[in-house]
């Protein structure tokens, strides 16, 4: 997130979820079945059979909300928590079968399967960094190279 404060972190990642939902469902022709404020997944699509590699069947998704990166400040890394306020959180916890950033300053929405990314993150040596997120949280994510692994995603820019 990019605020540090959790009141207007959570309004912004909700915000996002809807967002990416929405672009989901109409260019896919899928249909919302429930949203979750869990910490195992927030929406599951149902997207017509066999649509694309991602998108087939029921679909639970994992949605990520990035305010901080933009054209102005960039540092080409994607954070993936997976650590918050001393408790295992994000990557370390979600169900989802694919797990997405949406970059809101970018225009863009990055998504990968669950299982795809946690090989990514077991195979290669990412840096790591603590005392990420709001003040006294202790949040700790991952830092991937997005553009080196940009391959491993499937991308989509929304219009602006």
């Amino acid at each position: 997130m990019a605020h540090y404060n959790f009141s207007k972190d959570i309004k912004e990642g909700e915000l996002g979820e809807k967002l990416v939902t929405k672009c989901l469902c109409e260019t896919y022709g899928a249909t919302l079945l429930s949203e979750n404020k869990t910490n195992t997944h927030d929406v599951i699509i149902q997207f017509p059979e066999n649509q694309h590699q991602l998108w087939s069947g029921k679909v639970s998704i994992e949605i990520k909300t990035d305010v901080l990166v933009s054209k102005a400040r960039d540092t080409g890394n994607m954070f993936i928590e997976y650590e918050c306020r001393g408790k295992p959180s994000g990557i370390s916890v979600t169900q989802a079968d694919v797990f997405v950033t949406y970059f809101k300053n970018l225009n863009q929405i990055w998504a990968i399967r669950t299982s795809d990314l946690k090989e990514l993150l077991e195979t290669y040596n990412f840096r790591t960094v603590g005392n990420a997120g709001d003040v006294g949280s202790g949040t700790c994510g991952y830092l991937i190279p997005r553009m080196q692994y940009k391959s491993n995603f499937v991308r989509y820019v929304l219009p602006e």
